[in-house]
């Protein structure tokens, strides 16, 4: 459900993200993160790309380098370590490393590690795992996305269109909330695969849909707006008509009609 690309975007656009995973916290994990440059990088020797890699910008930080992981696979550790071992080979770094793997949860962990027990054991490999990160109070917005991801299908639209609001709110730069919101969009559009992006962005309040014409047809045309679809996928979810009005934030009488059928949809 989840891919390589939502995570590359997600540190990518909050570094701090990754930090505040490895336990530091707050604006420590923020002036971290202002200390390393994080890429994907591609291997030419190997055709293998990392999840990412942090490159310190001072020399005496570690490099981190950084997979995720929400499928089976035995051979993750040994992964991880032929792209590190092969980046040292490229590049002879005089700084230490650090690999981390973020596990879904920790059911997808290898049983068998005995060869990288040394290294588990030195923390040289960190394991992380997703499902038990602690919910930290006033969590910064990376963080909080971090967290959306675990969420189910029933709580994560209102929480996603809470984590909206907030990027709306706390973020002044409109290059970064234009990318923390599509971040957004992109995990909920995993989540509920069947839902389009602008059935979606409806739900999310992304655009002041009632100011739009599509809007105003939704109630005089049901059938042309994504809003009656959502309402129809959303009721096959078994989920009442009080939470549907509120989750899109239409009226239950509209709600009602939809479900009955009397609105052309």
């Amino acid at each position: 459900m989840i891919t390589d690309p939502l995570f590359y975007r997600l540190f990518e656009t909050s570094p701090e993200t990754f930090f505040l995973l490895l336990g530091i916290p707050g604006d420590a994990a923020k002036e971290m993160a202002a200390r390393y440059q994080y890429l994907a990088i591609e291997f030419k020797e190997t055709s293998h790309r990392t999840d990412g890699v942090f490159l310190p910008k001072e020399p005496d930080l570690p490099l981190y380098f950084l997979e995720v992981q929400f499928y089976p696979r035995p051979n993750i550790f040994a992964d991880l370590l032929a792209k590190i071992y092969t980046y040292l080979k490229q590049h002879d770094p005089s700084q230490d490393f650090r690999g981390v793997v973020l596990f879904a949860s920790r059911s997808l962990e290898p049983a068998e590690a005995v060869p990288y027990r040394p290294l588990l054991d030195a923390g040289k490999i960190r394991p992380f795992y997703l499902d038990e990160l602690p919910d930290l109070a006033n969590a910064p917005l990376g963080l909080s996305i971090l967290y959306l991801i675990r969420r189910t299908e029933h709580e994560a639209p209102a929480i996603a269109r809470d984590l909206v609001a907030r990027v709306k709110t706390e973020i002044a730069d409109a290059a970064l909330r234009d990318d923390l919101i599509e971040l957004i969009e992109t995990v909920i559009i995993y989540k509920l695969a069947r839902f389009s992006r602008e059935e979606i962005q409806t739900m999310l309040q992304v655009h002041d849909i009632r100011e739009t014409r599509v809007y105003q047809e939704a109630f005089e045309e049901g059938e042309k707006s994504g809003i009656s679809r959502a309402i129809v996928k959303l009721a096959a979810k078994k989920m009442p008509t009080e939470e549907i009005a509120a989750t899109l934030e239409v009226e239950k009488e509209f709600v009602r009609e939809v479900l009955n059928g009397r609105t052309n949809s």
